[in-house]
C-alpha cells in the first residue's frame, strides 16, 4: 500500500506533467504538419482579404496588355504572374479563385457533414426502420458515379454558386452518414451509454451529450479529406463550364480558358493547376495526420 506522502508526490508529478509550459506548447506545435497548416492559413487569409490584397480588378479587361509574361520570364512587377488572353491579371484572378474554393469547400463540408451526422446518429442509435432506410439510401448514393451525377444536376438546374453548393451537399452527405453510423453502432453498446439509459437520460440527451462528442474525431477526419475532394470537384465542374459562371474567376475556369494557349503561354494553366495541387495536397496531408493522431488504432 502506498503511503500518503508517496501518493501526494505522485499526484504532484502528474499535475506537473499536465501543466502548460512553453516547452510543451512548442513540442505540440512542432508535431503539426507545419507545411500543410501554413498553406491552409494562407488560403484562409487570401479568401478573407482577397479584395484588399488583390493588386488589380480580377475581371478588368485590358486587351492591349494581353499575354503579358510573368516577372521571372521577363515581365514587369505590375503583373507579377502575367496576364491572360484578355489582359486580366493572373495573380488577382488566382486570389479571387481562392475565395470561391474556400467558400464552396467549407459550405459543402458544413452542410454535408451536418446532414450526415444527424442521420448517422438517428440510424445508429435507434436502428430498425430508420437504420434500414438510411443505409439503403447511402448505398444508392455511394454506388452512383459522383461527378457524372453532379454534372447532370448542375446542367439541369443551371450553373451558379448556389446550385453548385447544394448539388455537392446533396451528393456528399452519404459518405459521412455511412462511416459515422458504424461508429454510433459500436458506441451504443458500450457501458457508458447503457448506464446513461439506466440513469433515466432521454434519447436526445444521450445523442447530444454522450454519442456526438465521441464521433467528433472521425467527423473531423472525414471533413478534412472531404474539403480537398470538394475543391477538386468544384474545379472540375468549373473547367467544364458548370461551376461558378463567368466573369467570376475560379481555378477550374482559368484552366479551361488557358488550355487553348498552353503552347506559347504555359503560365495560364501552370499557376491555377499548381494552386489546386498545392492546396489539395496540403489538405490531404493534414487529414492523414489527423487520422494518425485521433484514431486510437494509430496513436502508437
Amino acid at each position: 500500500m502506498n503511503s500518503p506522502a508517496k501518493t501526494t508526490v505522485a499526484s504532484k508529478s502528474i499535475g506537473a506533467s499536465n501543466k502548460f509550459t512553453p516547452r510543451a506548447f512548442i513540442t505540440r506545435v512542432c508535431e503539426l504538419p507545419l507545411w500543410s497548416v501554413l498553406v491552409l492559413v494562407c488560403l484562409v487569409l487570401v479568401g478573407l482579404f482577397g479584395p484588399v490584397i488583390s493588386p488589380h480588378d480580377p475581371n478588368a479587361i485590358q486587351l492591349l496588355k494581353a499575354h503579358a509574361s510573368p516577372i521571372f520570364f521577363g515581365g514587369s512587377w505590375e503583373y507579377p504572374l502575367g496576364t491572360d488572353q484578355m489582359g486580366r491579371d493572373v495573380l488577382s484572378r488566382l486570389i479571387s479563385g481562392a475565395r470561391i474554393s474556400l467558400l464552396v469547400g467549407f459550405a459543402v463540408v458544413l452542410g454535408a457533414g451536418s446532414i450526415g451526422t444527424v442521420l448517422a446518429l438517428a440510424a445508429g442509435y435507434f436502428g430498425g426502420a430508420i437504420d434500414a432506410v438510411v443505409s439503403r439510401v447511402c448505398e444508392v448514393f455511394i454506388a452512383v458515379p459522383f461527378v457524372l451525377v453532379a454534372i447532370a444536376i448542375v446542367g439541369a438546374v443551371g450553373a451558379s454558386i448556389t446550385n453548385l453548393v447544394f448539388t455537392l451537399i446533396f451528393m456528399s452527405w452519404a459518405g459521412y452518414a455511412r462511416v459515422l453510423r458504424s461508429e454510433v453502432l459500436r458506441l451504443r453498446e458500450l457501458e457508458f451509454v447503457k448506464l446513461a439509459k439506466v440513469a433515466g437520460c432521454s434519447d436526445s440527451r444521450i445523442l447530444i451529450h454522450h454519442l456526438l462528442p465521441n464521433i467528433v474525431n472521425p467527423l473531423m477526419i472525414l471533413a478534412t479529406l472531404q474539403l480537398g475532394a470538394t475543391i477538386v470537384i468544384e474545379a472540375s465542374l468549373s473547367f467544364l463550364g458548370l461551376g461558378v459562371p463567368p466573369p467570376q474567376a475560379t481555378w477550374g475556369a482559368m484552366l479551361s480558358e488557358g488550355k487553348d494557349f498552353i503552347g506559347f503561354h504555359t503560365s495560364l494553366v501552370l499557376f491555377p493547376g499548381l494552386a489546386i495541387f498545392v492546396v489539395v495536397l496540403a489538405i490531404n496531408l493534414l487529414g492523414d495526420w489527423l487520422r494518425l493522431r485521433l484514431d486510437p488504432r494509430f496513436r502508437q
